[in-house]
């Protein structure tokens, strides 16, 4: 009896790693390679703006374009069906794009250690949501 119950045990948490797959299936919007691919560009131009921060025309230049690029992968994921694992995520990196931006375009002086933490803090959230989009089912 008591390995009866041990072989069943065994079968339903076994069954749990075959059945996960299938219900993300239903539940989470599949994977989307526009979007992956936003996310990707979002990513680099970061990692590639940091570089800049000691310019600051080029940088502005350099979160202008990122801004843009960040609007439109809100924009884009906002309406994906089962899609709220990204959406939430989305709108953080968005408010972290939109405050360097804002402040680039202030007028006022912004320092290097400043432009330099924001970058790595948005090239780190890119990062981890490319990393969740890229564990979604395939169609």
């Amino acid at each position: 009896m008591k390995n009866i119950i041990i072989a069943l045990m065994f079968v339903m948490l076994s069954g749990c790693a075959v059945i996960q797959p299938v219900v993300d299936r239903f539940t989470i919007a599949p994977f989307d390679s526009n979007e992956c691919a936003l996310v990707n560009k979002i990513r680099t131009q970061s990692q590639l703006a940091k570089q800049n921060c000691s310019v600051s025309l080029l940088v502005r230049a350099d979160v202008d374009a990122l801004f843009v690029t960040t609007t439109e992968l809100k924009n884009y994921s906002q309406y994906i069906p089962k899609n709220k694992q990204t959406i939430s995520p989305v709108d953080l990196l968005d408010k972290m794009v939109t405050e360097i931006h804002t402040r680039y375009n202030s007028g006022s002086t912004v320092s290097k250690t400043y432009c330099e933490l924001k970058l790595t803090s948005i090239n780190q959230s890119a990062e981890s949501i490319q990393k969740a989009i890229a564990k979604r089912p395939r169609p």
